[in-house]
């Protein structure tokens, strides 16, 4: 029985030797597809900036003596918070990341920096959508305003 246990053991021990390679080389694909789709995300976004703060310019201009101010200056503040959490996220994510992590510290890192990442990328859009809506709905009263004056 002694046999039976030391050999079991061994058996045992020599399968988890064998296996542990292979696992270093998934977790190790594993990261370089997280951080992947991380920067995948961040290029989706990035290009997003401009078009915010051109929106976000557009409704602050809009704003000034409209009866409507300050719903058009809380969509230009969804824009500029949208567009503030990219600018630190993007700080955050170089200053913070340490190569000398161990695969499981980075693999953490970079799950957790997908789904800030993916919230970041929600609220850009939903601030983007908000915001061309509101410019829309802007210049649609504009052109309604100027074709009754027309009329007149």
């Amino acid at each position: 029985m002694k046999k039976f246990i030391a050999a079991f053991l061994g058996l045992s021990l020599v399968i988890a030797c064998n296996n542990q390679p292979a696992e270093t080389q998934e977790e190790s694909v594993s990261i370089d597809e997280l951080r992947a789709e991380v920067m995948e995300l961040h290029d989706k976004v990035m290009p997003e900036m401009t078009p915010m703060s051109k929106l976000q310019g557009q409704l602050m201009t809009a704003s000034v003596g409209n009866e409507d101010s300050i719903a058009i200056m809380t969509v230009a503040t969804d824009l500029k918070y949208a567009k503030e959490a990219m600018m630190v996220w993007m700080r955050e994510f170089s200053n913070n990341f340490d190569e000398s992590w161990s695969e499981s510290e980075k693999a953490a890192f970079f799950k957790a920096e997908k789904e800030k990442m993916q919230r970041i990328d929600q609220k850009t859009q939903e601030a983007l959508k908000a915001g061309q809506e509101m410019v829309s709905s802007l210049e649609a009263s504009a052109n309604a305003a100027a074709d009754s004056s027309a009329a007149e």
